[in-house]
């Protein structure tokens, strides 16, 4: 009798319930998360071509082409990767840039780059502005350079930015010819015996620099008023046989301010700016420096001369100008002009060189005479987007006693705006 109540009892007992399955997403819950996670990934990773319109012809590198491809996102939100390469008929070279943030944005951004390029048409016309005239050449060389940097704006991204760098250089003269015929007779003996010496010899070296930087434009990329100044001072130590060492010291400053009075037939007011450049280079010892060393004087330092008739250990130049938009296009373009006038010169020795004196011809002054200084004219054309950020197309045009040439020197849109690109 026990034992069958004792059995009832146990059949009685409620038998626990079984557990309810996970929750499963449902395949249209599954696609939609996979999307969310690639439109994340290209949110983050943001990919557009760069194209360079300069790379297309030059009369020393011939006809070519350059771009590459800039990605903003890479590893961070904020980070940017650039990658180019320009080949030409006589210039191939490429290069590399990667920043850990937005300089405009960030108080703290590094940056690492690379470039290389190979040219048998690097214009030569002597070491400095004493060179005898007419004995132009064509240089063949390689040359590379790797580069570290930090920009620190301790007070925020308007304010000063301290900038310390770390630059690793090498150098290959492989030969060099005649840009016309009887041009070599007419290189002075020490320029050609100190290109002599060079060729076929790697020089390689690092540089440290400290550069202080201040920009105060109101857009970067079209600026009304404010300004743009940096000042850097480097000091150069060769790690091959040759024991060289110098240092450089070179500024630079472009200001803003509107212009004076709105012309009635222009869309807007425009702008007026002055533009100074300057750069002193000193070595150790008596001994010359060789030609890859010297601070190369392009045409955004003054425009209107062959590339390779500016040359010198030290420079000077002053540059007044007009800018702005001069109509626009399809409600999303602007088109903007700039005129500029400059004046400047390259030294040997600035502190004993320099005159206020213009000069209105391409004569070079003897050995041991002051320089006067060079006039130039540039006058170009730009394509904006309407929000003005970035330039799609620019070109400038300089006159001067060298004749004509044509650049793309980019006067606005970047940091370097406005400033002689020195080696």
């Amino acid at each position: 009798m026990l034992a069958a109540v004792a059995v009832a009892l146990l059949l009685q007992v409620p038998t626990p319930p079984t557990a309810a399955p996970d929750t499963v997403d449902t395949p249209e819950e599954v696609i939609e998360e996979a999307v969310e996670d690639v439109a994340d990934d290209l949110d983050r990773a943001r990919v557009r071509p760069v194209f360079s319109p300069s790379a297309l012809y030059s009369p020393s590198k011939g006809v070519g082409i350059g771009g590459g491809v800039a990605v903003d996102g890479v590893i961070a939100g904020g980070d940017h990767l650039q990658v180019e390469a320009r080949i030409a008929q006589r210039l191939q070279g490429g290069l590399a840039e990667y920043l850990t943030g937005d300089l405009g944005r960030d108080p703290l951004v590094g940056a690492l780059g690379a470039a290389g390029w190979t040219t048998t048409r690097t214009g030569f016309v002597g070491h400095g502005p004493h060179s005898a005239d007419g004995g132009e050449l064509f240089l063949d060389r390689f040359s590379a350079q790797g580069e570290a940097r930090l920009a620190w704006a301790p007070a925020g991204p308007r304010s000063l930015r301290l900038q310390p760098t770390v630059r690793y250089r090498f150098d290959r003269l492989r030969g060099f010819t005649e840009r016309r015929d009887g041009a070599l007779a007419l290189v002075q003996p020490d320029d050609l015996a100190r290109l002599e010496a060079l060729q076929g010899t790697d020089r390689q070296g690092v540089e440290v620099a400290l550069s202080a930087i201040r920009d105060t434009r109101d857009i970067p990329g079209m600026p009304r008023h404010g300004s743009y100044a940096e000042a850097e001072v480097a000091r150069f130590e060769a790690t091959d046989a040759s024991g060289l060492g110098f240092w450089r010291a070179q500024a630079s400053g472009i200001m803003f301010r509107p212009a004076l009075i709105r012309l009635p037939f222009l869309p807007e007011r425009g702008a007026l700016f002055v533009r100074a450049a300057g750069v002193v280079t000193r070595q150790d010892g008596t001994e010359p420096l060789p030609w890859i060393y010297l601070p190369e004087l392009d045409r955004d330092l003054l425009m209107g001369y062959p590339k390779g008739d500016f040359v010198g250990r030290d420079a000077l130049s002053l540059g007044v100008g007009v800018r702005g938009v001069i109509a626009e296009a399809i409600g999303a373009l602007l088109v903007e002009g700039v005129a500029i006038g400059l004046i400047g010169a390259a030294y040997d020795d600035v502190t004993t060189e320099f005159t206020p004196r213009l000069q209105f011809t391409t004569d070079r002054p003897a050995e041991g005479e002051a320089v006067p200084l060079r006039p130039s004219v540039g006058v170009g054309l730009s394509l904006h987007y309407l929000e003005r950020e970035r330039a799609i197309v620019d070109g400038l045009i300089g006159i001067g006693p060298g004749g004509i040439t044509l650049t793309s020197l980019r006067l606005v849109w970047g940091l370097g705006d406005f400033r002689p690109r020195f080696r």
